[in-house]
């Protein structure tokens, strides 16, 4: 079917006349599909009257004056704001809805339900931080009510049989585990060690499960401790590093999907943490060319729950990747009292409900062995004793 023209402005920037031809050509194949579509590196464009459509690519990078033209066109027209970091994160965005047909992106629940057939967002819970899930917390997701859980590659068949007794529709993804921090100091692993070290774990599980389709690919890779500073040195060395670990991971089980990996909100503390949103614009590439990505959210304050910076950060990967698929793979508040977390949590899951393109939200955690991180995190203590959070969420109050 012939797409209709649609008179849409798309505003690229570029410093010289080789970075603006950069980032025209990552536009080409998008305006060779899409009829009516002008690039231009000309903010005075956005004063002509006749586009329907303006699509702004890195809208930091352009002046005052530009924005006083856009209120000032007789002419309300959509305004799309694109927060590629480069020409290939932003080639990789439209070669997306250019595959899909969809020249503005995932606009509707039946849009998403070509990547996510589900169509709202899971509760979900991670399991036990050691692994393998013991009757406990089985008997926390029960009690929850949970619809996904998030298992790290140390579980067995053991915690797959007893999930799947417990819901057998139940949504299960997978993060492999591989320390590459020693003593404190972060280690140099390379991508096919990393591949080498968890595949074993991995096909136990798809072996086990099948139906196993969503792999999370590492963890937190913005910190120290989770490799930064040994096996790569910023987001744009990450970023080839996961790459090389994804291209591997496909020639094992070609059909799984692959997520980038949540990151640790916050600025940057040296020694510690690259800042989130330095990181995730260094290795966006890499985001781009997952199959999903994901997103870790933690908060100390009610009002820390909404914000960007905070339990929201899945706001700020969608302002740069408006048509992925984001999981919220660990979420949390460690400080509040137990009850107030609970509330919280009851209500998180019930905000994000129908976000569209958001799949699911975990719950970090169910339970660990370490005293001082089920205080502060686990749904359950090491009694065996459901602390509150899992009834509360179970009751729906917030699930409309």
């Amino acid at each position: 079917m012939t797409e209709p023209a649609i008179d849409q402005l798309i505003l690229v920037p570029g410093r010289t006349q080789a970075e603006v031809v950069l980032w025209g050509s990552a536009v080409l194949e998008y305006a060779a599909t899409f009829p009516g579509v002008t690039i231009s590196h000309d903010y005075a464009d956005v004063g002509r009257p006749q586009f329907e459509r303006l699509t702004l690519v890195q809208p930091d990078y352009w002046p005052d004056a530009m924005w006083a033209l856009l209120k000032q066109n007789p002419r309300r027209f959509g305004v799309e704001q694109m927060n590629a970091p480069t020409p290939e994160v932003l080639a990789e965005i439209l070669h997306a809805r250019v595959y899909y047909g969809l020249r503005f992106g995932f606009q509707t629940v039946d849009a998403w339900a070509q990547v996510w057939p589900l169509g709202f967002s899971l509760i979900g819970l991670h399991g036990r931080a050691d692994g393998e899930m013991m009757p406990p917390d089985i008997e926390v997701s029960r009690t929850a009510r949970v619809e996904a859980v998030k298992l790290t590659s140390h579980a067995t068949t053991i915690s797959i049989d007893a999930l799947r007794a417990m819901n057998p529709g139940l949504f299960i993804m997978v993060r492999p585990i591989m320390a590459l921090s020693q003593n404190g100091r972060p280690r140099r692993v390379s991508a096919s060690e990393f591949v080498d070290a968890t595949s074993s774990d991995l096909q136990r599980l798809f072996e086990a499960d099948p139906s196993i389709q969503y792999v999370e690919v590492h963890n937190e890779p913005n910190l120290a401790q989770e490799g930064l500073g040994g096996s790569w040195a910023n987001g744009v060395e990450f970023s080839s590093w996961l790459q090389d670990v994804m291209r591997l991971y496909r020639q094992k089980w070609p059909y799984k999907k692959y997520g980038f990996p949540g990151l640790s909100p916050g600025d940057t503390i040296a020694g510690v943490r690259e800042g989130m949103r330095q990181f995730l614009s260094e290795s966006a590439l890499a985001a781009a060319r997952a199959d999903w990505v994901g997103v870790h959210g933690y908060w100390q304050t009610d009002k820390g729950m909404t914000s960007p910076d905070d339990g929201y950060t899945w706001q700020v990967a969608r302002q740069y990747f408006p048509d992925k698929l984001l999981l919220i793979t660990e979420f949390g508040n460690p400080s509040q009292p137990k009850n107030v977390v609970a509330q919280q949590y009851a209500q998180y899951y019930g905000m994000l409900r129908h976000v569209n393109g958001l799949g699911a939200a975990f719950g970090y955690v169910a339970s660990t062995s370490d005293p001082v991180e089920s205080a502060r995190w686990a749904w359950r203590d090491e009694a065996g004793r459901d602390v509150g959070i899992a009834h509360e969420v179970g009751l729906r109050r917030y699930i409309h």
